[in-house]
């Protein structure tokens, strides 16, 4: 059999529809020429990506003061922000472009509902990830970031509580939080707030993965949701290996697993996939030591 045919990369693989929205929206931009083009932190969490904005200089910065030319124009990022930090960034004078990705927005409008109706909210994720700190902006005041239920277990009794999900997170860990939380809670509402893409990707990976003697994992390694998806993996096939380009890839395995699955986290480009694909098929197609090439 042909060793490549034993290669599969994944559908779901790649941009969301969020991040692709962003990265269209600052490219336009920057295309424009009129105004220098600022992102209100990195606008995605992938080294190949934020290189390639630098190059065309769109320049990442922390806060509207951090920008040198004050007639350029302020993207927020995909993640999002608190709208605290919204009013302060349109009042600063310079123009925005709000490139939250909707499906945040839609987290974040779910938090405001039930928060608005004295709803604490119980935030699964990452303390310290953007989004979850712009989504914790909407719980007035009232908001709590756990892991998973191991943390869920240390909360207190709550009234009204409301569970939302980190957009990218792994939905088994957010049913078994929101399980751990219901059970001390007066009413317990459960807003299962992780997008479809996550959904499809992480469906994905568990069919192919287990059948696979090795997951190549592509993406930042500062990618809340790429190091997930390797972590996932990692419960399913014997092999994972997590790279941000194909120069990390690891030949002597590739040459010596069957089958191999390759996916990739959804701030990975598809330029970036395609050459560890195209790496992986071609470390294949060598033969092996004491082989012949013909098959």
């Amino acid at each position: 059999m042909e060793k490549n045919a034993d290669v599969i990369v994944a559908k779901c693989a790649g941009f969301c529809p969020g991040v692709k929205r962003a990265i269209d929206r600052v490219l336009e931009l920057e295309a424009d020429g009129k105004k220098p083009v600022y992102t209100i932190g990195p606008l995605i969490h992938n080294k190949q990506v934020t290189d390639m904005l630098a190059a065309k200089q769109i320049t990442a910065i922390d806060t509207p003061d951090h920008a040198s030319d004050k007639s350029g124009v302020l993207v927020i990022r995909a993640h999002g922000i608190t709208p605290d930090f919204q009013k302060q960034i349109q009042s600063y004078g310079m123009e925005v472009v709000d490139a939250t990705c909707p499906l945040v927005k839609h987290a974040q409008n779910i938090i405001e509902q039930f928060a608005s109706q004295g709803y604490h909210t119980v935030i699964v994720g990452e303390g310290d990830h953007a989004e979850v700190i712009g989504l914790m902006g909407y719980t007035h005041g009232k908001g709590t970031v756990v892991s998973g239920p191991e943390e869920a277990e240390k909360l207190p009794y709550f009234d009204k509580v409301n569970v939302v999900s980190q957009t990218t997170q792994k939905e088994s860990v957010f049913y078994a939080t929101a399980e751990t939380i219901q059970k001390r809670a007066g009413v317990c509402q459960i807003s299962n707030t992780i997008c479809q893409p996550t959904k499809d990707r992480q469906k994905e990976t568990i069919e192919q993965a287990q059948h696979a003697d090795l997951v190549i994992v592509v993406g930042g390694k500062h990618s809340a949701n790429t190091t997930r998806l390797a972590l996932l993996c990692k419960g399913l096939a014997p092999s994972v290996q997590h790279v941000e380009t194909e120069a990390e890839l690891n030949e002597d395995l590739i040459k010596q697993s069957p089958r191999i699955f390759i996916t990739a986290g959804a701030s990975t480009p598809d330029w970036v996939i395609e050459r560890v694909a195209a790496r992986v098929k071609q470390l294949r197609a060598q033969p092996n030591e004491g082989e012949t090439n013909e098959y």
